[in-house]
C-alpha cells in the first residue's frame, strides 16, 4: 500500500520549544508533569464528518492521575486538562485508510480551536458557529468544560461551503483535499506546539481535530486510527 503525508496548513510548523517541551522529558524545570497518552479508532462514512478532542479543559473529564511502573510521572488516557495546567505540545500520530480499495475517495482535515471568549458561548451558537462538533458546559462546578461529539455527523463540503461562520471558526477544510484510491494511505507523525491561546488550561479552552469523508456518491467509507501524547504542566503537586 501506498503511504504519504499530507502538507497540513491547519497545523502549525513544529520547532524547539522551551524547556519541558520534549515529549521525552520527565520535568518542566522543577514542576511534575503529567504524561497523557490516548489512542482512539472511528469510521466515517462518506458524506459525514467527525471531531476528536486534542487538548481540552475539562477538570471533571480529566480524573486523577496514577502511578505507573516505569514512569517517573504520573499518567493519563485521555486529552483532558485541569484548570491552569498549560501545554506547549502535542505529538499526533494520524492514520486515514479505506475501507473499501477499489474505491476513491476524497478526505478533508480541518481544526478548531476555542479560548475563553469563544469556548463559553451559549448552547445555541454551538450549532451556529461548530455545527455541535463541541460542546462546552455552561452550569455545574466548572463552566466552559470542552470536549467533542463522540459519534460522526452528517455534513459534507457542500454544506461548509455554505456556510461562512463555520468556515471561520473550523479552519482548513477547504484545503488541501487528501485523495485515497488503491490502498492508499493518509499519515502524519507529527509534534505540534499548541496555538497561543490554549497553552494555559483553563474554561473554554480546546483543541480539536474535524475530519471530513466527502466521497459521494462511490467513495468507501474510512477508517481513523489517531494516537496523541502531551504533558501537562499542572499548578500544583500531584
Amino acid at each position: 500500500m501506498a503511504r504519504y503525508g499530507p502538507t497540513w496548513s491547519s497545523f502549525p510548523k513544529s520547532k524547539p520549544r522551551q524547556t519541558g517541551a520534549r515529549t521525552g522529558a520527565t520535568f518542566s524545570g522543577m514542576q511534575d508533569i503529567i504524561r497523557h497518552s490516548n489512542e482512539l479508532e472511528a469510521t466515517i462514512q462518506t458524506g459525514y464528518t467527525q471531531c476528536f478532542n486534542l487538548v481540552c479543559y475539562n477538570p471533571t473529564n480529566h480524573g486523577t492521575p496514577v502511578a505507573l511502573d516505569g514512569s517517573t510521572a504520573k499518567v493519563l488516557t485521555n486529552n483532558f486538562t485541569d484548570l491552569g495546567s498549560r501545554v506547549n505540545n502535542i505529538a499526533i500520530d494520524l492514520t486515514i485508510k479505506q475501507t473499501d480499495t477499489s474505491k476513491n475517495n476524497t478526505v478533508y482535515t480541518g481544526m478548531i480551536s476555542t479560548s475563553f471568549n469563544e469556548g463559553q458561548l451559549k448552547a445555541s451558537l454551538m450549532t451556529t458557529n461548530y455545527n455541535d462538533f463541541i460542546t462546552s458546559t455552561d452550569t455545574g462546578t466548572y463552566l466552559g468544560e470542552m470536549t467533542c461529539k463522540p459519534t460522526e455527523s452528517a455534513y459534507d463540503l457542500h454544506e461548509y461551503s455554505l456556510k461562512d461562520i463555520q468556515q471561520h471558526n473550523i479552519k482548513g477544510l477547504l484545503k488541501p483535499a487528501h485523495q485515497l484510491y488503491s490502498g492508499r494511505i493518509i499519515s502524519l507523525n507529527q509534534n505540534l506546539p499548541l496555538p497561543r491561546k490554549n497553552k494555559r488550561q483553563q474554561d473554554g479552552s480546546g483543541l480539536f481535530l474535524v475530519i471530513m469523508n466527502d466521497s459521494d456518491p462511490n467513495g468507501s467509507d474510512v477508517e481513523i486510527s489517531l494516537k496523541t501524547f502531551f504533558k501537562e504542566i499542572p499548578v500544583n503537586t500531584v
